[in-house]
């Protein structure tokens, strides 16, 4: 398939037909066909593909197209993305890099694109790799998350263009289908979160080709010394790929980690529609991504099944992760406690809780300190407070709604998130629709108005409307 649309690509550019008449896109989807180049002589990564971008909700004359590996500048260019080339619809596009981190391009268009229609978006890039954070090289690792072209989402409230994140998460993107080529040197390894299709090895080069459809996103790490475990549980291909040998109990508890969350998941939440999943054990504390998680080769039980029960909760139901964090990182942590709950009895979902509480003793200064601030605001704008509000804070909402509007019925709260899977499994949720869904399948009436009191203004849980 990658070389029959390498094929009419060079037709199209040569005056044939366009990828818009030729039929081969027939998904629903955007769909992203990607070469990817890793030279670990310059820490560089050559990015060439198209985007074959549907414009599903309005009449567009411009787009905004996300550029993270912007964000850090470790070169001498102008910007860290360096184009070779830039088209829509095999002609040479203009643009100008904007946001408040050169994170993002701006095209006006010379035709309207209706709601409905698809473009193709052709290019040629490369870029260096930071020292930090998700698109980093650490000496013969390659962590590459976030890193090629997506268009801005476009709403009532208009684009959402938001600068990269390092305090948390700022992706929000429609479900797409990847094709992806990534060409390494011979020695290293990759772990990512498609299905591979296809390996060769050529002067010295190893060339592997993945396929990820339904994804919110693709990404993947590469590493010379990777060690390799494998096992196949529930009809799912599971790898772990670990920068150091696991021992044999590490390896066990590895697998059971993820077979026990992925069991506890789809019987409560939903099917975790991949046959194949792939776990990381590298140099990032803990990172999601479709297909794929990352986490520190320091092993932590909770690490690993948090970053699993976000394939349900950022990548089957997308949200917007940037202005709604709660609906992203506090609904996925309260989440882990059905694992807890299933795994150790009710004395484990309170002992996970009773961690994942902000009102912990230990805790008081930042309580009082926090006390009227809103849970309401773009993820920058949290500071050094996000991880109290967001992991902590926000668990401990939804703990205390269980206990007090569902008189402490574990199993009623994962039945409702059963049916927000079920309604928005492949789509995208505002927090006001997964606040309505909550409302109506409990039948608790001052649901969302208790909900929304206590993230506008960080209170006493007691204060209900």
């Amino acid at each position: 398939m990658k070389r029959v649309l390498i094929f009419l690509a060079i037709l199209f550019l040569l005056g044939g037909c366009s990828p818009k008449e030729d039929g081969i896109h027939d998904s629903a989807n955007n769909v992203y066909s990607v070469d990817l180049y890793l030279d670990t002589e310059d820490d560089t990564l050559d990015v060439e593909g198209e985007l074959y971008y549907k414009n599903d909700d309005y009449d567009l004359g411009e787009l905004f197209i996300t550029l993270n590996p912007n964000a850090i500048n470790p070169g001498d260019a102008e910007n860290n993305i360096v184009f070779e080339y830039f088209r829509i619809d095999g002609e040479e596009a203009g643009y100008d890099i904007t946001g408040t981190d050169h994170t993002s391009l701006h095209v006006v268009l010379d035709e309207t694109l209706a709601k409905g229609e698809r473009i193709s978006i052709t290019f040629r890039y490369h870029f260096h790799y930071w020292d930090t954070d998700r698109i980093a090289n650490y000496g013969n690792y390659y962590l590459t998350m976030f890193f090629y072209p997506c268009v801005a989402m476009m709403d009532a409230e208009g684009w959402h263009v938001e600068p990269y994140s390092f305090l948390g998460e700022t992706y929000y993107n429609d479900i797409g289908d990847y094709d992806v080529t990534i060409n390494v040197p011979e020695e290293y390894l990759i772990a990512c979160g498609g299905k591979r299709v296809s390996e060769s090895v050529q002067s010295g080069r190893k060339v592997n080709e993945y396929t990820l459809a339904d994804a919110r996103d693709f990404s993947f790490s590469a590493a010379s010394d990777y060690h390799v475990y494998t096992r196949t549980i529930a009809d799912v291909d599971f790898s772990i790929y670990a920068i150091r040998e696991l021992t044999a109990g590490e390896i066990e508890n590895s697998f059971s980690y993820l077979e026990r969350t992925l069991l506890v998941m789809e019987r409560d939440i939903g099917d975790y529609y991949y046959d194949h999943f792939t776990l990381e054990y590298g140099y990032f504390y803990g990172m999601e991504s479709s297909g794929v998680i990352y986490c520190s080769s320091e092993i932590q039980e909770g690490t690993v099944v948090h970053e699993l029960v976000h394939q349900w909760f950022y990548s089957m139901i997308g949200n917007d992760q940037a202005n709604e964090s709660f609906l992203d990182e506090a609904l996925t942590t309260y989440a882990v406690s059905l694992y807890y709950y299933d795994q150790y009895g009710i004395g484990g979902y309170d002992g996970y809780l009773d961690y994942r509480t902000s009102l912990k003793a230990s805790f008081a200064d930042r309580y009082q300190a926090c006390l009227g601030v809103t849970l309401l605001r773009e993820v920058d704008e949290y500071g050094s407070d996000y991880g109290y509000l967001i992991y902590y804070h926000g668990p401990a909402m939804f703990r205390y709604y269980v206990d007090e509007f569902l008189d402490g019925d574990i199993e009623r709260m994962a039945a409702i998130l059963h049916v927000y899977y079920e309604e928005y499994s492949k789509g995208i949720a505002s927090l006001d629709e997964f606040l309505n869904l909550l409302e109506r399948e409990s039948g608790v009436a001052i649901t969302k108005e208790w909900f929304d009191l206590q993230l506008l203004e960080f209170q006493d849980f007691d204060n209900r409307p």
